[in-house]
């Protein structure tokens, strides 16, 4: 038995900016239309943090200015942004 076999990855390709939502001091909701299997955050803001929610309630992460942060192996169908000031600069790439 190979566990290798037992590993699903995504065929499906997710990205967002600030171009394209940008943040506020309120949960804002991203959805993929997919579940996830990797998601990173990228927080390119030369001040202010980053949360993200997987409930639109409950913080489960901080990325602060700089800051890279990813998460492999996570299934996720969608994810709550904010920022500590909006309008902080970030990347989110998900597959």
């Amino acid at each position: 038995m190979s566990i290798i076999s037992d590993i699903q990855i995504s065929k499906n390709g997710w990205f967002s900016d600030n171009d394209g939502q940008a943040l506020t001091t309120g949960f804002g909701t991203f959805d993929f239309g997919f579940a996830s299997f990797s998601i990173t955050f990228f927080n390119d803001a030369e001040s202010g943090w980053i949360e993200y929610s997987f409930d639109g309630q409950n913080v489960h992460g901080r990325v602060t200015p700089g800051e890279t942060r990813r998460m492999d192996f996570c299934r996720h169908r969608s994810v709550w942004l904010r920022g500590e000031n909006g309008g902080e600069s970030y990347r989110m790439e998900v597959y």
